[in-house]
């Protein structure tokens, strides 16, 4: 799947969370959800508002701004420059966006924090998934928290795919390699890549008002 033609192209809806596809059943997550999603992560992050926060995957910076309430400032960084156009008209002193790649991206600069939310199935693979992992941690201040969250849960896949509908356009995109959901993890996956790159990871399972806890989960590293 050519994800960043994907995201481009998402870029040209006409309201901030159709950019981001923060929907369900075809509409946009209410503004009030999103406000407690991002009180949730600032609680799992333990943010403070001394804390410089790096948001991987950041969109249109639809989130971004959502968590700045609750931190120093925030970067953000995403590989689709049509976004980062967008989350630029929001940009501040306090909120910088760059355009670069998750597995690749440097900046010269440490975070007490880290966020990658709703993006890691758009990594298609273990090895690709562990290169962004270490590239976290890479930016990752000694002892920082790093949250993956909103994972799709390979154990949990049917219950997404859980209509006749759903199954036949999941057989049909999987023969094009063309999935527009991305990548199910096992959770194991993740541990066995903190395991590999000396870091402990926890699962976190979703509370139940988040939209997508059906079928998905957190992880929260400790570097």
């Amino acid at each position: 799947m050519n994800w960043k033609h994907f995201w481009d192209r998402q870029a040209l809806a006409s309201k901030g969370a159709k950019q981001v596809g923060r929907i369900m059943a075809g509409k946009e997550l209410e503004p009030q959800l999103m406000l407690a999603i991002a009180k949730h992560i600032s609680e799992q992050l333990q943010l403070t508002e001394t804390d410089n926060l790096l948001d991987v995957c950041c969109g249109n910076g639809y989130l971004s701004q959502m968590l700045l309430p609750y931190c120093q400032s925030i970067v953000g960084v995403d590989f689709s420059e049509k976004l980062i156009a967008q989350a630029n008209k929001i940009g501040s002193n306090k909120m910088i966006f760059y355009a670069a790649d998750a597995k690749e991206f440097g900046l010269n600069q440490s975070f007490d924090k880290v966020v990658l939310y709703f993006s890691f199935q758009y990594f298609e693979d273990y090895e690709s998934g562990k290169k962004v992992l270490a590239n976290l941690l890479k930016h990752a201040a000694p002892g920082a928290l790093i949250l993956i969250g909103d994972i799709c849960d390979k154990r949990k896949i049917w219950r997404y795919y859980n209509s006749p509908k759903k199954w036949w356009n999941w057989l049909k995109q999987s023969i094009k390699q063309k999935n527009d959901m991305g990548k199910f993890w096992h959770p194991r996956e993740l541990l066995q890549m903190c395991a590999a790159l000396g870091v402990k990871g926890e699962v976190l399972e979703q509370a139940v008002w988040q939209p997508y806890a059906h079928y998905r989960f957190d992880f929260l590293i400790v570097k």
